[in-house]
């Protein structure tokens, strides 16, 4: 990889930060931090390309080690990882946690109303 790949390298690292903050809302800490905590939203082959891209990283900063690395496989594995964040929906994910907070809710209510009539039941007044 030549000086050439390791600034693709960090413009892939800087486009990836960007969509960890806008769609994965992972605002605090530097780019490994937030590469930490986007791994565990991330499908399992998509946790390997995070990983190479880390691995990319430290490895552009210097220059023999950079020569090792494989730019397209890099290249391959932040596309992938683009098209993925790109694809995530957020009001799509907005609505499933107030559908679940709702689904708990009405479990809730539904034991509820369950137990007094069962209890009802029990006493005889139904």
């Amino acid at each position: 990889m030549s000086m050439d790949g390791a600034q693709e390298t960090k413009a892939a690292v800087g486009r990836l930060d960007r969509l960890f903050e806008s769609r994965l809302k992972l605002t605090r800490g530097d780019f490994d931090a937030r590469a930490a905590k986007a791994r565990r939203r991330l499908p399992h082959k998509l946790r390997k390309d995070l990983t190479r891209i880390l691995e990319a990283r430290r490895f552009a900063d210097h220059p023999k080690l950079a020569r090792t690395l494989d730019a397209p496989s890099i290249r391959a594995a932040a596309g992938r990882l683009e098209r993925h964040l790109n694809a995530i929906d957020l009001a799509d994910q907005r609505k499933g946690r107030i559908l679940g907070v709702l689904a708990s809710i009405m479990a809730g209510i539904i034991v509820v109303v369950a137990l007094v009539v069962i209890v009802l039941r029990w006493r005889g007044f139904i």
